[in-house]
């Protein structure tokens, strides 16, 4: 109580204060010297005080404004952030997409013999990873059964069923893959077949090598052109080990191939080639007694 009312007394005498000043004129200010020093000492803690608080209350004010300024320029700059490493992300991506296109490109115009089709890679079989992979291109786009496919670093496989727009491809790491080849070294030119490898599907076997021929590790093996399918030439891995098979005449050669598999993106389908391709000697058969017999003239045994 007794605070309340010194309070009251205070503010009695600052109002009377302000009346007396404000009345008084600027002849009159100098009657009343005392009483003005004491008004004025009197008031001074108390305007000290309201003007301590109000400046409190300007700075709260200020600093209140510049964290919701702070905010909403950080939140602007996680934003610009982001923005800036999204499109770093696809400037890396373009780039490295350009890169392969410019590969394939040169690989094109080093190989005019061919006739190629661009495709994507899609997917892959997930049960079996090593063995095939489907193209965004198909008949549509002129891809038919047992074409070729090649990357700028070797041979891919070949096509094994085609769609209108979406084609699979049996890779040569596929158990059930078997490639026409022969070391690429000239006085070597030793032929086999290279096939896929159960217990090591990223390294497959270029077999049926008599054991006295001439193969080394760091060979260079390409396509021989047997079959029909591959063309002569195309890189297909380079040879790695070199195993006698036990209690037989042969040997065999693990290769690194010369695609990376575990990279591919894009592939080049040869739909057409000026490059001769060498075919197997077809062996006729002789006809069994009963073919003899029907092709026989009416009358022929009698």
């Amino acid at each position: 109580m007794r605070f309340f009312n010194k309070k009251a007394v205070i503010l009695l005498v600052a109002v009377i204060t302000v009346f007396l000043l404000a009345g008084s004129s600027e002849r009159d200010k100098n009657k009343f010297p005392f009483l003005e020093r004491v008004i004025t000492s009197g008031l001074a803690p108390i305007e000290s005080a309201v003007s301590k608080l109000g400046f409190s209350f300007r700075q709260v004010g200020s600093s209140a404004g510049q964290l919701i300024t702070v905010y909403r320029d950080n939140q602007a700059l996680k934003a610009e952030n982001e923005q800036l490493r999204q499109s770093n992300f696809n400037v890396t991506e373009i780039m490295a997409e350009n890169a392969r296109l410019r590969a394939m490109l040169d690989y094109k115009t080093k190989a005019p013999q061919f006739d190629f089709v661009t495709a994507k890679v899609i997917a892959r079989d997930p049960g079996t990873w090593t063995s095939t992979i489907v193209i965004n291109k198909g008949t549509a786009d002129g891809i038919a059964k047992d074409m070729a496919v090649v990357t700028p670093q070797g041979l891919v496989g070949d096509v094994i069923s085609v769609f209108n727009n979406t084609a699979k491809v049996q890779l040569i790491l596929d158990q059930r893959s078997a490639v026409g080849t022969l070391v690429q070294r000239p006085e070597s030119r030793v032929a086999g077949i290279v096939e896929g490898n159960a217990a090591n599907p990223l390294a497959p076997r270029m077999v049926n090598i008599a054991r006295d021929a001439d193969i080394i590790k760091g060979d260079q093996i390409i396509t021989s052109g047997f079959g029909g399918i591959y063309p002569k030439g195309l890189q297909v891995g380079q040879v790695t080990d070199v195993v006698n098979e036990e209690g037989g005449l042969l040997k065999y050669a693990v290769l690194k191939p010369s695609v990376d598999f575990d990279k591919l993106e894009e592939v080049l389908v040869i739909v057409g080639s000026r490059e001769p391709v060498a075919r197997m000697p077809v062996v006729p058969q002789k006809p069994s007694n009963t073919q003899a017999f029907s092709a026989a003239p009416q009358g022929a045994g009698r």
